[in-house]
């Protein structure tokens, strides 16, 4: 072998031990943020951390006035609501957590996930906070968990906010994401959970509009959240049987309390028409009423959060004005 070939090999070979080692580091979770560097860079000066059931659980507790609890969607964290948070909190007092493992909470000791679970962290951050009664509000997948508390326990609710949320069984559609990021998820696996920053990017252009909203310290926040190793092995636990969405038309159907269906206009998972008109459908509330706001997609209170949260207001000052 010639100079030139033993100069190709050796590049090669200095490429393949830099794959290897990346890798390593990536599932030794070394590319990570530690626990104790994200506590420290994203709580907020309302944070509180608390343990319920055995679990870690992140909130916040702002404003004064009637109890409105924000439940957000897959990756997301309690972060995505500030605009509403911003709106309401001066009227209402406005409770948001991170649903577990997402943002700074869990992961649950024992395994356990799902809409269900989910159900029983509401009831007991509430009952902890001393809340008889107060509205819920659920964007996305935070939809499955609110509809099954709220048929459940219709004492408590004073009404609902649902926005853009699976109507019906819907099991994920791969190619709403673009090709590169298809592929990227695959090589995660391998990486055990890590994520490079760009695909994270990409995720929020699919599902949002406003593209000038995605800034560098968003995109920063939600790779470093979802690239907490708790994230990802959670993500890997078996999940109770059916789709996102499975009995929400069951659960739609036992509510009672006025509901604000708040669509976005653009959303392209969850389009307003079929979606938001079954959630209508669906619904045994007397008091339900759809309005679906413009140039916004899937992640509503990132995309078109002072919009979204305008109407919002609107619905619970009329419902807590009624006697």
């Amino acid at each position: 072998m010639g100079k030139l070939g033993n100069g190709i090999a050796a590049g090669v070979a200095v490429i393949a031990c830099g794959v290897v080692a990346f890798g390593l580091a990536a599932r030794s979770g070394a590319l990570s943020t530690t626990e104790a560097e994200l506590r420290t860079k994203y709580m907020l000066p309302s944070s509180k951390i608390v343990e319920i059931d055995g679990e870690t659980i992140h909130y916040t507790d702002e404003g004064q006035g009637e109890p409105v609890v924000l439940v957000h969607g897959t990756f997301g964290n309690l972060r995505m609501w500030s605009d509403w948070v911003s709106a309401l909190s001066g009227h209402y007092r406005v409770i948001r957590f991170d649903r577990p493992p997402y943002g700074l909470s869990g992961p649950d000791p024992k395994g356990r996930y799902g809409a269900a679970r989910e159900a029983e962290i509401i009831s007991g951050l509430t009952t902890m906070l001393g809340l008889e009664k107060f509205y819920l509000a659920a964007t996305s997948s935070g939809g499955a968990s609110v509809t099954q508390y709220a048929a459940q326990h219709p004492e408590q609710i004073k009404g609902l906010v649902l926005s853009n949320i699976a109507v019906q069984p819907m099991p994920a559609d791969p190619t709403r994401n673009p090709w590169i990021v298809r592929q990227s998820r695959k090589v995660a696996a391998v990486l055990n959970g890590w994520h490079p920053e760009w695909e994270w990017r990409e995720v929020l252009k699919v599902n949002m509009v406003n593209h000038s909203k995605i800034t560098d310290a968003l995109v920063t926040e939600y790779t470093e959240l979802n690239n907490r190793p708790a994230s990802y092995h959670a993500a890997q636990q078996p999940r109770p049987a059916g789709v996102l969405g499975a009995r929400t038309p069951s659960d739609l159907g036992k509510i009672t309390a006025p509901t604000l269906v708040l669509w976005s206009e653009n959303d392209s998972e969850r389009p307003p028409t079929p979606v938001a008109e079954d959630a209508i459908k669906f619904l045994g509330s007397q008091d339900k009423s759809l309005v679906v706001v413009p140039r916004c997609e899937h992640m509503m209170p990132l995309d078109c959060g002072p919009e979204s949260a305008a109407v919002a207001l609107a619905f619970l000052d009329r419902v807590s004005a009624t006697p």
